[in-house]
C-alpha cells in the first residue's frame, strides 16, 4: 500500500459541505488541505445549465442511485435516493432551489443545549456566505461567494399563483429567506448569470489555484485510520491502487448522509453489534451511528390549464423552444435557466403550528412520471409538489457488508407515522383552495392529479401512500 505526504486536514468528500470546509480550511497557507472526492468533474452541461438536472440525475456517473428497501407504508415501494458522484456532490445535480430554513428551527436547535446555533447567532454566516440579488442589508449578503438569485423566467401563471395563495390566506412575502420565512412568494435559486452556482463553483473553484490545497477525484475513500479514538489518516483506492494518508489535525468526513456512516461503520465506529455481524472490529462503540434518517415527502398535483403558454407547450413547439435556447444562450433567462419550482407557498395547514409545516411548490410546467424518468405532459398543465417541513417518521442506515463498494442498506418508512400523512392531505386541500380561488379562475380548466374525485380522507390517504416520493433532502446521525 503506497502512502503518500501528510496533510494537516484532510476532507472526504467533495459535496455541499467539503468544498465550502476545503476552501475555508486553505485560506491559511500554514495549513495544508487535502481534499478526496470519489466522483468526476463538473464540467459536463447537464451539471451547468439549470435544466440540465433533469438528465443528470438517472446516470450512474454523475449520481451514486442509491436504492432504498422496500417501504411497508407505502405498498412496499422502493425508491431510488440520489448522491451526487461529482466535485459539488448534490449541489451540482440537485434542483437549486435556495431556502433557508425557518428561524424556529435553529432556535430550536439552541434550546437543546447547542449553544451558537440560534437563527439569530447563524444571520452573520448566512449573510457571508450570499450575494443575493433580492433582499435588506439587515438578513441578507450581497458580498459573499455564493450567487443567490430570483427564478429567471416570468410567466403570468407564476404571478397568479401568488395572488391565488393570497386570496386563499397565505401573506404575500418578497423574501422567503428575509427576516420572515412564511408566506409565497417567487422562488430563489443557486444559480449565477443563468448558470447553476454549486458549492465547488462558488467555494471551491476560487480556492483552486492555492499550492496549499490538493483536491483528489476519483479517489473512494474506504476506511478511516485510527489510533486508539483518534482519526489520524484515511485509506482509499485511485486508479485501481490503495493508497493511505495521514493527517496532523483532523479528518473531516463530508461524504453525505448515506456514506458518511457507512465510512464510520466501515471503519469500525458505530453499533458494536451490527459491526460484529459483518466481522469488522469495533474501534468505538456508537450505537446511534447511521439512526435518526430523515427525508421530506413530497406528492404532486397537476392542473389542466387555458389562456397561458406553459413551458412544456413552449418546449413542445421548435421555433419557441429555439427562442428559449436564444434567450439563454444570450441572456441566461428563460426555459434553460429554471430551477425546480418558480414559485412557492410557506405555509400552515392547521391552527396552533409556531411555522409554516407545508411548503407548496409551484411550475407552470407538468410531467408524465415514465420508466425512464421525466416526461413533458404533452396538454397545458402546471405543477404542485407538495412537501412537509416537519416529518415524524425515523429510519435508519445499516452495512450490508463489510466491502466498501456495496451500497449500504437504506431502511426507511417514509410515512410511518400517520400525522405525516394527515399533514400531506391537510396540504392538498389548502393546494385545491388555492387554485379554486378568482385570482387563476381565468386559467384552471380541472384537477389532473389525483383528480376532483379523490376527495375523501381515506382516498387522499391511499393516493398519498401510493404515490408519494422523496424531496431528496435526508439527513441522519
Amino acid at each position: 500500500m503506497a502512502e503518500t505526504s501528510q496533510w494537516d486536514y484532510i476532507v472526504v468528500g467533495g459535496g455541499s459541505a467539503g468544498c465550502v470546509l476545503a476552501g475555508r480550511l486553505s485560506e491559511d497557507p500554514g495549513r495544508r488541505v487535502l481534499l478526496l472526492d470519489a466522483g468526476r468533474n463538473d464540467r459536463h452541461l447537464y451539471t451547468r445549465i439549470p435544466a440540465g438536472q433533469m438528465y443528470a440525475f438517472p446516470r450512474s456517473d454523475m449520481n451514486w442511485l442509491y436504492m432504498s428497501e422496500p417501504d411497508p407504508s407505502r405498498g412496499n415501494r422502493a425508491d431510488i435516493w440520489p448522491a451526487g458522484k461529482i466535485i459539488g456532490g448534490g449541489s451540482a445535480i440537485n434542483g437549486m432551489m435556495y431556502v433557508r430554513g425557518h428561524r424556529s428551527d435553529y432556535d430550536h436547535w439552541a434550546s437543546l443545549g447547542n449553544e451558537g446555533w440560534s437563527y439569530d447567532e447563524l444571520l452573520p454566516y448566512f449573510r457571508s456566505i450570499e450575494s443575493s440579488e433580492v433582499g435588506d442589508e439587515h438578513s441578507r449578503g450581497f458580498d459573499g461567494p455564493l450567487s443567490v438569485s430570483r427564478v429567471p423566467i416570468k410567466n403570468p401563471l407564476n404571478d397568479a399563483f401568488i395572488q391565488a395563495a393570497q386570496e386563499a390566506g397565505v401573506p404575500y412575502n418578497p423574501d422567503l429567506n428575509g427576516d420572515s420565512q412564511e408566506g409565497v412568494g417567487i422562488c430563489q435559486a443557486s444559480q449565477k448569470r443563468g448558470w447553476r452556482h454549486s458549492t465547488a463553483r462558488a467555494f471551491l473553484a476560487p480556492a483552486m489555484k492555492r499550492s496549499n490545497l490538493k483536491v483528489q477525484l476519483g479517489a473512494q475513500v474506504e476506511k478511516i485510520l485510527l489510533e486508539g479514538d483518534r482519526a489520524v489518516g484515511v485509506e482509499y483506492q485511485l486508479q485501481g491502487r490503495r493508497q493511505s494518508t495521514r493527517a496532523a489535525r483532523g479528518v473531516i468526513i463530508c461524504a453525505g448522509a448515506i456514506a458518511s456512516p457507512q465510512l464510520l461503520m466501515l471503519s469500525g465506529i458505530g453499533s458494536a453489534s451490527q459491526l460484529q455481524e459483518h466481522g469488522i472490529h469495533s474501534v468505538v462503540d456508537l450505537p446511534g451511528v447511521g439512526q435518526n434518517l430523515q427525508e421530506h415527502p413530497v406528492v404532486r398535483m397537476s392542473f389542466h390549464v387555458r389562456n397561458a403558454t406553459t413551458l412544456t407547450s413552449d418546449l413542445r413547439n421548435p421555433l419557441r423552444a429555439l427562442l428559449h435556447g436564444i434567450n439563454y444562450l444570450f441572456r441566461g433567462r428563460g426555459a434553460l435557466a429554471t430551477c425546480i419550482g418558480h414559485a412557492q407557498a410557506l405555509a400552515r395547514t392547521r391552527s396552533g403550528l409556531d411555522a409554516p409545516n407545508a411548503q407548496i411548490i409551484f411550475a407552470p410546467l407538468s410531467y408524465d412520471l415514465t420508466e425512464d424518468g421525466p416526461r413533458p405532459y404533452r396538454k397545458p398543465a402546471v405543477g404542485v409538489g407538495i412537501g412537509l417541513c416537519h416529518i415524524q417518521s425515523r429510519g435508519r442506515i445499516r452495512l450490508r457488508s463489510a466491502t466498501p463498494g456495496h451500497h449500504p442498506i437504506i431502511d426507511y418508512s417514509l410515512l410511518d407515522d400517520p400525522d405525516d400523512v394527515a399533514q400531506l392531505r391537510e396540504a392538498i386541500r389548502l393546494t385545491r383552495k388555492i387554485f379554486a380561488t378568482p385570482a387563476l379562475g381565468n386559467y384552471v380548466v380541472d384537477e389532473r392529479i389525483p383528480g376532483a374525485g379523490v376527495d375523501g380522507d381515506g382516498q387522499l390517504d391511499e393516493y398519498i401512500r401510493q404515490e408519494s416520493g422523496l424531496m431528496f433532502h435526508p439527513c441522519g446521525t
